[in-house]
């Protein structure tokens, strides 16, 4: 069985394009010798291996396809935990941490409209809200991008639940 380099899913030997995302699917011969570990589970791999084959986790400048072309996602190591706890010390300092800077200064602003609307009773729940919000998408978004998934700089509400 072989996975596919966009999404890891496993496919058919000898398909041309993945069920699951719709990629093309390339078969590349080893071209480097020698092995390496896979950061997410340490299984030993061939250097030119893209997507470990014990976890499916992306190895470093992993090319993604995305809309039909070609990019390359760099993994970022920082961590999930830690952008957590910022946003929980602050509102949307996490996502800053992570470099989603317009998702982290859009999170602060609905904080301080909501301390402002605190003063009637729909304020409270609004803060509580967007600081729940905002510790979860940190966190969720690290992992996303440690795993070498894209991260948009917006709020996404859509995958929400």
């Amino acid at each position: 069985m072989v996975n596919c380099q966009n999404c890891g899913e496993e496919v058919v030997e000898g398909a041309k394009f993945c069920k699951n995302c719709g990629a093309e699917i390339v078969v590349e011969e080893a071209s480097e010798t020698g092995t390496k570990f896979c950061s997410n589970c340490g299984f030993e791999m061939p250097k030119a291996t893209k997507f470990c084959p014990e976890c499916g986790n992306a190895t470093s400048m992993a090319p993604q396809v995305v809309n039909s072309t070609t990019t390359t996602v760099l993994r970022n190591d920082k961590s999930p935990g830690l952008a957590a706890l910022l946003s929980f010390l602050i509102i949307g300092l996490g996502q800053v941490y992570l470099g989603l800077t317009k998702k982290g200064i859009i999170l602060f602003v609905l904080a301080i409209i909501s301390g402002i609307l605190i003063f009637v009773l729909i304020g409270w729940i609004l803060w509580v809200l967007v600081w729940v919000y905002a510790i979860y998408d940190a966190y969720n978004s690290g992992e996303k991008m440690r795993n070498g998934i894209e991260v948009e700089d917006t709020l996404d509400f859509n995958n929400l639940f």
